[in-house]
Order: structure tokens, then sequence, then C-alpha cells
């Protein structure tokens, strides 16, 4: 339960930084507090995205999950993370 809410509070204290702050500590330091700030606030702009470019509200779902799953592996190769959205 301290887990939770240490994890809880630092997503927390996270949701003023950059994209490019969040993007750096999740590469650099694997920081799932970061993680979880950038799907908060881009995550309702990519479903909506692929729910228009899919039309099927289930692949538009397995869209969103790959994009962040791409994210997640890739947060080190982003070059202008200043331009995540």
């Amino acid at each position: 339960p301290l887990d939770a809410v240490r994890f809880l509070l630092e997503a927390q204290a996270l949701r003023g930084a950059a994209d490019q702050e969040l993007v750096r500590r999740y590469a650099e330091a694997g920081d799932q507090a970061a993680f979880r700030v950038m799907v908060e606030r881009h995550g309702p702009m990519v479903l909506g995205a692929c729910r228009r470019a899919l039309g099927c509200p289930h692949a538009a779902e397995d869209a969103f999950q790959a994009t962040f799953l791409v994210l997640s592996q890739r947060a080190g190769s982003i070059h202008k993370p200043e331009g995540l959205a």
C-alpha cells in the first residue's frame, strides 16, 4: 500500500513537468510515474485519433495500446521530446 501511495504522489508531482522532462525521466531511469503522466496527458488525443482513423472501437483501443507500448520501448530514441504531442 505504501508503494502505491508513493507512486501516486510521484505522478502528482510530475503533472506540471514538460514532456521532454517526462520522456527523459522515463528513458533514462524507467520512471513509471513519468510514463503514467504522459499517458494521462496524451492518451485522450491518441485514442481520439485512433477512433477517427479506424472507426472500430476495438481496433482503436488496440492501436492506442500499441502506440504507448512503442513509446515505452523507444522513448530513448525520441530526438525532439518537446514535440511528443
